[in-house]
């Protein structure tokens, strides 16, 4: 998260790799609710019983649950103020570099 302050106003901007793994987050639970019903009608019109889409459809629902729940957590934590930190290879890489005599 990359943080602006400019005359006392503080402006969080997603970094571009937060964007992109939030682009994938986002829309790979789409695309697999889409393959799901694709494959369904595939099983229906071949007679294949339904069980393992029933698990799966069970599964996404759990998913999402908990995807709704981390992003309820996540906007609590940045309306109380804390900041997430980059724990990119890179950022990581020059923190620890910082922290070399």
């Amino acid at each position: 998260m990359i943080v602006r302050r400019q005359g006392g106003l503080t402006e969080f901007i997603p970094s571009p790799q937060e964007k992109r793994e939030g682009i994938l987050r986002d829309h790979t639970l789409d695309l697999l609710a889409n393959l799901d019903a694709r494959m369904r009608r595939i099983e229906e019109l071949h007679g294949i019983e339904p069980e393992a889409a029933e698990a799966f459809s069970e599964l996404m629902a759990l998913i999402r649950r908990e995807e709704i729940e981390a992003g309820r957590i996540n906007r609590e934590l940045m309306d109380a103020g804390y900041l997430h930190e980059d724990l990119s290879a890179a950022a990581l890489a020059a923190q620890a570099g910082r922290n070399q005599p």
